[in-house]
């Protein structure tokens, strides 16, 4: 013969007090992850060769969007910038010529990036291989300097300057670049022969480009990045654990 016991109306209540308590929990901290990964750090993978040797296809980067000023879309709000896009940065944007997706799924996806160490972004859902919502390039110019360029090396003006100095003069930051050779025949007539005429920038206008000269899309290709496309500063490599590296 079984007997079966029935749990009483206070164990009962216990019970579900304890399954509230439990769901409270998770969405607190499902919460504060978001916000962690959204805000204050998110991630993002290089998949080209466009910023060798700096940044090697395949490296997974660490980027702050709070850094110049997180911008909550929901309610239209921009939070206080720490820092303003510098000379030398390398900043994480969303290219001019791509269609930004909106919606939950941009809130999700910082989170899953983390953990899958940039291997699944689910913004690329539904986007061909080539429409990155997202790019990697480093500021070469800002707002009120005027540029040229020859050979792939960049010249600058800065506003308070009368003359011209190499890009490795003027920006406080190390990094290399890549400049392989032209196809033959090849001459400045033709588009992306590495060299241009100066152009002053103008107010909310920013010059960026690939440290690998010949194999990358970007201001080059298609002209200054407007300031609101800016998303954040990379802050580290974390991936490969090899190859880290602060910036």
């Amino acid at each position: 013969m079984s007997v079966r016991f029935k749990r009483s109306y206070r164990d009962r209540k216990q019970a579900v007090a304890k399954r509230k308590k439990v769901i409270i929990r998770t969405l607190i901290i499902i919460f504060v992850f978001q916000i962690l990964f959204t805000v204050f750090f998110t991630t993002i993978r290089i998949d080209t060769i466009s910023m060798e040797p700096s940044l090697a296809e395949g490296s997974v980067m660490v980027y702050s969007p709070i850094t110049y000023g997180y911008k909550v879309e929901p309610l239209n709000w921009t939070l206080p910038q720490i820092n303003t896009p510098d000379r030398g940065d390398l900043i994480v944007f969303t290219p001019p010529y791509i269609n930004e997706k909106k919606g939950i799924i941009n809130y999700i996806s910082p989170f899953i990036k983390f953990l899958t160490f940039g291997k699944i972004d689910i913004s690329l859902i539904g986007s061909e291989q080539w429409d990155k919502q997202l790019l990697i390039k480093r500021i070469i110019a800002v707002p009120g300097d005027t540029i040229r360029i020859k050979n792939f090396i960049v010249a600058i003006k800065t506003e308070d300057s009368d003359f011209f100095l190499s890009e490795f003069e003027v920006i406080d930051a190390n990094y290399d670049i890549s400049v392989g050779d032209l196809p033959e025949g090849w001459n400045n007539s033709i588009p992306f022969s590495g060299n241009m005429n100066d152009y002053e920038l103008e107010e909310n206008q920013y010059f960026v480009l690939g440290d690998n000269r010949m194999q990358s899309s970007d201001s080059t290709s298609w002209d200054t990045l407007d300031r609101n496309m800016i998303r954040g500063k990379v802050l580290l490599t974390y991936w490969p654990l090899n190859k880290m590296k602060f910036y």
